[in-house]
């Protein structure tokens, strides 16, 4: 039975220190292959006929996607309303500073942003009891369903609120990582934190909508972790702490448990020269309504 616990997401000091030692070893949110994936994604959407485009954007973070998303929408349509709900404060601020500097730099002035402090949950349930019929031509979340309260519930709402045409955008790990999520999920559990990928996600999402037209798309990405099995190793831990979500997850873990956890990260490793590369494959989802 899976026990409850209080996964990295409840330190988010914590989180973004282990997180930029993933990022130093390799692992990127922003690389050629997924810009080109976002500029063939965004240029399905047409223009004609369009006066405004209307962009939902769902735990953005300080927004180091949406920058590409807002770069390949501001040059293709006249006028851009992006909205974004984003729940941690201090992430938040660091979006508008950059809106502020690309202001700065004469960029995005065709974008109108609108910045919500809030979570998925609390924005779906003001428009619902606002009764708010305006709706979206696109929605994107990036690697935020993982700690929707119900993710697969708020992926159909999403869906729920585009206007006919418009496109829901999920990107969540695939592959290796997630084969070591759902692992970890069964042992633990935390209400904030979902151990998935896109492989649930996507089968869920399409069990309800049954008429959704589904693209995806999937990138093969690695980063080093030799550190991970050096046991006295601070670097090795916080990335294993990363993969895992578990704070000092080497010292908490039951032995059984951290054999389990390592069988998996083992048997998801490529060598490359003296490395070893741990897969961080993620995939897109987009559904056409």
């Amino acid at each position: 039975m899976a026990v409850e616990i209080k996964t990295l997401v409840h330190y988010p000091d914590l989180y973004f220190k282990k997180y930029a030692t993933v990022i130093k070893n390799g692992f990127t949110m922003k690389d050629d292959k997924k810009t080109r994936d976002l500029t063939e994604t965004f240029e399905m959407i047409s223009c004609d006929d369009k006066s405004e485009l209307r962009i939902l954007a769902i735990g953005t973070g300080q927004g180091l996607v949406d920058e590409v998303i807002i770069d390949l929408v501001s040059a293709r349509f006249k006028a851009v309303v992006y909205v974004v709900v984003e729940p941690a404060e201090a992430e938040l601020q660091k979006f508008k500073d950059m809106v502020s500097v690309k202001a700065g730099q004469d960029q995005w002035k065709n974008v109108t942003f609108k910045f919500l402090c809030t979570t998925i949950e609390e924005f779906l349930d003001t428009r619902t009891k606002a009764k708010t019929t305006e709706g979206f031509d696109v929605v994107h979340t990036i690697h935020s369903p993982y700690h929707f309260t119900d993710p697969h519930g708020s992926l159909v709402e999403l869906y729920g609120i585009l206007d006919k045409g418009g496109m829901l955008f999920v990107m969540l790990v695939a592959g290796p990582w997630e084969r070591t999520n759902v692992k970890i999920g069964e042992y633990y559990f935390d209400p904030k934190v979902h151990f998935f990928g896109m492989s649930a996600v996507r089968e869920k999402f399409l069990e309800q909508i049954k008429d959704a037209k589904i693209m995806t798309k999937f990138r093969a990405k690695r980063f080093r972790i030799n550190e991970c099995f050096q046991e006295d190793s601070e670097e090795g831990n916080d990335m294993l702490d990363c993969i895992t979500e578990i704070l000092d997850f080497r010292k908490t873990a039951p032995k059984e448990v951290a054999d389990a956890v390592f069988d998996v990260i083992k048997e998801n490793c490529v060598k490359s020269g003296d490395d070893i590369m741990f897969g961080v494959d993620e995939e897109d989802m987009l559904a056409f309504k």
